[in-house]
């Protein structure tokens, strides 16, 4: 019987070391998520951002849609005003492309961020996430 004693706290050390890595697993996992879903948010500002920087009596001449020269600073503006969670972790997200549909009046905006900064710095990982926001509007008067 002597042989047994001590077997179940062996037992539970292991089940909590288990189970305290899986805990901390699921933190960086939820920190991830929310970085993705705050990238996301700053892309839907950027658009709409962007959206409201259309060259509007350029449109009404000529029907043409064309952004006004400060389009991408402005975009960056509103994208870096909506990343508080990232930028607080001193993660930066850039604006890397516009584009504008002008047969659906619909803008878009690429906005990626590098995510690594949220990992454990033993895992070594380096991501980079970029997500397109969109906005749509509605070009009258011409």
């Amino acid at each position: 019987m002597k042989k047994q004693r001590g077997q179940m706290s062996i037992f539970f050390a292991l089940l909590l070391v288990a189970l305290v890595a899986f805990l901390l697993i699921a933190v960086e996992v939820g920190r991830i998520v929310y970085a993705r879903g705050e990238v996301g948010k700053a892309a839907d500002a950027a658009a709409l951002a962007a959206a409201s920087r259309i060259n509007i009596p350029l449109y009404r001449e000529t029907g043409q849609v064309v952004f006004l020269p400060d389009v991408y600073d402005y975009a960056q503006t509103y994208a870096d005003l909506n990343s508080s969670y990232l930028s607080s972790r001193s993660i930066p997200i850039w604006v890397t492309g516009i584009f504008i549909d002008g047969a659906s009046q619909t803008v878009s905006i690429r906005v990626t961020a590098n995510l690594s900064a949220l990992l454990p710095a033993v895992l070594n990982y380096s991501r980079k996430y970029s997500i397109i926001g969109y906005a749509q509007g509605r070009l009258d008067g011409r």
